[in-house]
């Protein structure tokens, strides 16, 4: 354990530092009242997360360059923690990448990056880390499934097949058959029952109940927080402050076309705040 703590212990309070950089609720709040770009642009200066990506664009006035800056910053960010890694902590930031590339605003994930990280986390050296890895990818993943089966389900009313051509060909929690099972729930009520008797609604590691909204981002804040607090001296700080600085960078974006077009302030915190 304490050479674990020593292995890990440099890059975890870096992440954490940047953790605590992050945005708050009331940062948001006062960006919501903001009416243009340009006041958003000021304030993004003046706080520490984001301040020194400004440094030599002393250009930057419109909301396309401020969102490429803003999503920049997490590069940024996952040089300097990088850095900080020793080789396998660099092979396990490595896998997370992928998920860190934006274009016009939008995640770039490539086809077929979930199922080589899946492959390439069995394959990882050291137990620890691959129970880690297990535990931040194989829940992604699952979700990622979840929520497009159930959403192909609740509004497009996809056949099965069709919507089996979507899903990332990995599985965790959610085993083969009873992702099969969830494919074929004729009714929407009949997917919840399915889904409610699965390993993240039943047992000892289970991380919602049916009362809980069927979400992606609840269930992920709930198994982030569970892994930081079973492997504090992991990689699932790092991986944490990647995930929230991801919501972050969302947000903003959410609030800054909202500014841009002039949506009430109560619209814009209905899609980016609790």
């Amino acid at each position: 354990m304490a050479g674990e703590l020593l292995q890990y212990s440099g890059l975890v309070t870096k992440a954490r530092a940047m953790h605590g950089r992050l945005l708050k609720q009331e940062d948001f709040e006062r960006i919501m009242e903001f009416q243009t770009v340009a006041e958003t642009i000021g304030f993004l200066r003046e706080q520490e997360s984001y301040g020194k990506i400004y440094g030599g664009h002393e250009e930057i006035q419109h909301r396309g360059q401020v969102e490429a800056l803003i999503h920049n910053s997490i590069l940024e960010d996952y040089q300097k923690l990088y850095k900080f890694g020793n080789r396998e902590q660099k092979q396990a930031m490595e896998l997370y990448y992928g998920q860190l590339q934006y274009k016009d605003a939008i995640p770039q994930i490539e086809d077929g990056y979930f199922e080589k990280a899946w492959e390439a986390v069995g394959a990882f050296p050291g137990k620890k880390m691959r129970l880690v890895l297990r535990e931040v990818f194989g829940t992604q993943i699952d979700w990622l499934n979840i929520m497009w089966m159930y959403r192909s389900k609740m509004f497009f009313h996809e056949a099965p097949e069709e919507t089996a051509k979507i899903l990332i060909p990995a599985f965790y929690k959610i085993k083969k058959a009873e992702q099969k099972r969830l494919l074929e729930a004729g009714q929407i009520e009949e997917f919840l029952k399915i889904l409610g008797n699965t390993a993240y609604f039943k047992g000892r590691d289970s991380l919602v109940s049916m009362q809980d909204e069927v979400s992606y981002r609840y269930v992920m804040q709930k198994m982030y927080r569970q892994a930081c607090r079973k492997y504090p001296a992991s990689m699932a700080p790092v991986f944490y402050y990647f995930y929230k600085k991801e919501q972050e960078i969302e947000h903003l974006t959410t609030a800054l076309e909202g500014i841009r077009y002039q949506v009430p302030a109560r619209d814009i915190r209905k899609l980016i705040l609790p």
